[in-house]
């Protein structure tokens, strides 16, 4: 049993490594398309067709518009996604300091994740019509909201109720000994 928890506690400083390089490499992708959309303008870059096709975009940009409407798209999406990568990175870095995934700052973290998966569907996809509507008038605004995001919210805060009941027991295991 205790080269099982040696096994939990290395894994776990391990993925918190890997989580928290992953969120930083998608904060520089969100920091160059923020770029390219501040600063494309004003130096008056484009982007060609050989650009586009190493974006993987399936569908070719008819304008302009159409670029910074999804670069605006790739920030906003990405902002929630970098702050629950983070977080899924310090509950694996207490799970490796404490020696135990059940602990009240691992539950907590995990609330914080459903309600960023909450506000992931409720906030973002309003403020990216706004930018765009703000940003570029001419441009055609629609709202996709992915309803999956709350079902996975939901298991995030059943998970998080889970971690309360082995943390529960943990105690008063501890406390029988």
């Amino acid at each position: 049993m205790n080269t099982q928890k040696e096994k939990m506690i290395k894994m776990s400083k391990v993925l918190s490594v890997v989580l928290l390089v992953c969120a930083i490499m998608l904060t520089i992708a969100a920091v160059g398309a923020l770029s390219g959309l501040i600063f494309g303008p004003l130096f008056g870059a484009e982007l060609n067709s050989m650009q586009i096709e190493f974006l993987e975009v399936s569908t070719p940009f008819s304008d302009m518009d159409d670029i910074y409407a999804w670069l605006i798209d790739i920030v906003l999406e990405a902002v929630p996604i970098i702050v629950i990568i983070c977080v899924a990175s310090l509950i694996f870095k207490t799970i490796s300091r404490e020696g135990t995934p059940f602990t009240k700052s691992n539950s907590d973290k995990i609330r914080i994740i459903a309600l960023l998966l909450i506000a992931h569907v409720l906030v973002i996809p309003p403020l990216q019509m706004l930018v765009k509507m703000m940003l570029l008038p001419g441009i055609a605004v629609t709202v996709d909201i992915a309803l999956i995001n709350l079902v996975v919210a939901a298991v995030f805060f059943c998970l998080a109720l889970v971690f309360d009941y082995g943390r529960q027991l943990q105690q008063e295991s501890d406390e029988l000994l």
